[in-house]
């Protein structure tokens, strides 16, 4: 399993940045892998709350069950993908004063053993590290309002 973490400042506040992240309306427009988020349990995005997902990497699609793992508002949100690319993902979110969160993510992952054979794992490697710095520029931008 791999790890990535990492922190960005947004000017933006707290609760602004938070809603804008558990909002699963939102999830495909700051992940950009994440290519579809369907069967949504009613109570979405609430703890124990269910989705179906799909992914897309190097062209192969990957497909899933998803789970919300923790939701403490204006703290920390995490989801847990299922399938046969599994990952974790959680946000930590800190009031910085003066209309400024610092968030936080970490990603954890485990890639199929059928794209290793394809792809060499220090590329997939590169490749999630920008994609977790491109989650945290999108959702900068689209909480400052750009």
């Amino acid at each position: 399993m791999s790890i990535i973490r990492l922190s960005k400042s947004i000017n933006a506040p707290v609760d602004k940045v938070f809603e804008f992240v558990t909002d699963p309306s939102n999830w495909t427009r700051y992940v950009t892998s994440l290519v579809d988020v369907r069967d949504l349990s009613p109570d979405c995005p609430k703890k124990n709350s269910t989705f179906k997902w799909e992914y897309k990497m190097f062209g192969m699609k990957f497909k899933g069950n998803g789970v919300v793992i923790e939701n403490i508002k204006n703290k920390s949100f995490g989801l847990s993908l299922e399938g046969k690319m599994p990952i974790k993902e959680h946000y930590d979110f800190v009031d910085k004063g003066d209309s400024t969160t610092e968030l936080t993510v970490s990603i954890e992952y485990e890639m199929p053993p059928v794209m290793e054979e394809f792809v060499p794992k220090k590329l997939i490697e590169r490749v999630n590290n920008l994609e977790a710095k491109n989650v945290l520029d999108k959702i900068k931008m689209l909480c400052e309002g750009g």
